[in-house]
């Protein structure tokens, strides 16, 4: 069968976006793609990978060739040779021999390139990271509300705007959704760049003696978007420079907007007047999406892609995949394309396989509620009745809170049911409990950690 090499390429990015740094996969991955595939024999093709510049071509060939050589033979089930060449993003159907001309392109030029010319090049928005496509759940919703601000009120509310979180949230894709918007807003030049890039660009300032032109590509802006900004930490020259960048713009109102993997205070080597600054806006966390959050997510996914997917699979995989939201998309891409492959449709038991669960699951994804309270006590060594009971005992809290959490999160159950089932409890007391355990899952990894155990013990 011949393999389509957009499909082929989706599910090596589905691939790569988990296994690799958000800065690698997002510079020198996504901007690619596969020009041509040509078939050697049963178990061999020639894979023609096309990258927008000469620069693109060689980091790739120096640090991750080996890395999307791998994907596309393991998804393609086929020894891949793989040649890179260059292609001008925005002219994709040119013949390959203008790619010498992309030899004379500076490397900082702009990674997204989205198909409608943008009015502001070398903002480096991603055209894919839109309000539209940004999937709102419990897990985001002050930082989607922090980021409308910021758009209604640009440079005043909210400023800076900071957004930390784990891996794979969301956190990019809403500050790149805040960047699109400020553009159409018209409030002048906005630029995007990670921390490695800001740095970078100081240095290279820095050896060509050209620090005008860094303060003048940083400073005459009328929005700064910042990604991973705990890398700045126990870099004093880029802390030192950025603290004078972040001065100068703030004091014009120009909006900074930045992003972490922890908040201000927890940024190891950051120095404390920066950390000070960071906190003198609004800073908000984003959380691992819920259950309904997940369910979403999917099915917008398979929208995009255009999968048709079986009665239950979305449930059953939104029900059992507790990650982030880039590995729930990654897992779920490669089984479209798996399913489109076969020219099939993306079914429970694809599901089940991958997913490792046992195949009775798939006739009956819920289990019953005496089940779950039972489950929670053996694991914390409790008896039913303890749990249902009044002490208070630490411990014995936390495995009550479990219970009620995994009753409404994974049986939706309503709360005044919850209530009863747990000794006849007040549906407040449930409420509390359950969104005190959705804080918890998402920012301790030990609570995180045993209620994943218990969730795989209910089906086993």
């Amino acid at each position: 069968m011949e393999i389509d090499a957009s499909h082929l390429w989706q599910a090596v990015c589905g691939e790569l976006v988990v296994s690799m740094s958000q800065a690698g996969f997002n510079g020198f991955v996504k901007p690619c793609y596969i020009k041509t595939i040509t078939p050697i024999d049963n178990e061999r093709i020639i894979v023609e990978l096309a990258a927008p510049t000469a620069y693109h071509v060689r980091t790739i060939d120096e640090k991750y060739f080996s890395t999307i050589k791998q994907a596309m033979e393991k998804i393609s089930h086929k020894r891949c040779d793989v040649a890179l060449i260059v292609v001008e993003a925005q002219k994709k159907e040119k013949e390959t021999k203008t790619s010498s001309r992309n030899e004379k392109e500076e490397p900082n030029m702009n990674l997204f390139v989205s198909n409608e010319p943008d009015k502001q090049v070398g903002n480096n928005l991603n055209p894919r990271y839109q309000f539209e496509n940004y999937v709102m759940g419990s897990s985001n919703r002050l930082a989607f509300a922090a980021g409308k601000a910021v758009v209604d009120f640009p440079g005043t509310r909210h400023n800076p705007l900071f957004i930390y979180g784990g891996v794979g949230v969301g956190k990019t894709h809403l500050m790149h959704a805040v960047g699109h918007e400020l553009v159409k807003k018209g409030i002048g030049k906005v630029v995007y760049v990670t921390s490695e890039q800001f740095t970078n660009d100081l240095v290279n300032s820095l050896r060509s003696k050209m620090t005008e032109a860094f303060k003048k590509k940083y400073r005459q802006v009328g929005a700064l978007l910042i990604d991973d900004v705990q890398f700045f930490g126990g870099k004093d020259s880029t802390q030192e420079e950025f603290f004078h960048t972040f001065n100068e713009l703030t004091n014009k109102s120009a909006q900074i907007v930045m992003t972490s993997d922890r908040k201000p205070q927890d940024i190891e080597g950051l120095e404390d007047r920066l950390k000070s600054r960071f906190l003198g806006g609004m800073a908000v966390d984003i959380g691992l999406p819920d259950y309904e959050m997940r369910l979403a997510i999917l099915r917008q996914k398979a929208q995009e892609i255009k999968v048709e997917v079986e009665d239950g699979a979305y449930e059953l995989m939104a029900n059992n995949f507790n990650t982030n939201a880039r590995e729930l998309e990654g897992t779920f891409v490669k089984l479209a394309v798996g399913a489109s492959l076969e020219e099939g449709v993306l079914t429970k038991e694809m599901v089940q396989q991958t997913m490792g669960l046992p195949a009775s699951f798939i006739k009956e994804v819920k289990v019953r509620p005496i089940k779950v309270v039972s489950t929670v006590a053996k694991y914390f060594d409790y008896r039913n009745k303890d749990l249902l009971g009044t002490s208070r005992k630490a411990d014995l809290v936390v495995a009550r809170h479990i219970a009620m959490f995994l009753l409404r999160d994974t049986l939706n159950i309503q709360l005044e049911k919850v209530g009863e089932i747990m000794g006849g409890r007040d549906h407040t007391t449930v409420m509390h409990a359950v969104e005190k355990m959705k804080i918890e899952v998402n920012k301790n990894a030990d609570v995180r950690r045993k209620v994943t155990a218990i969730k795989q013990a209910l089906y086993t």
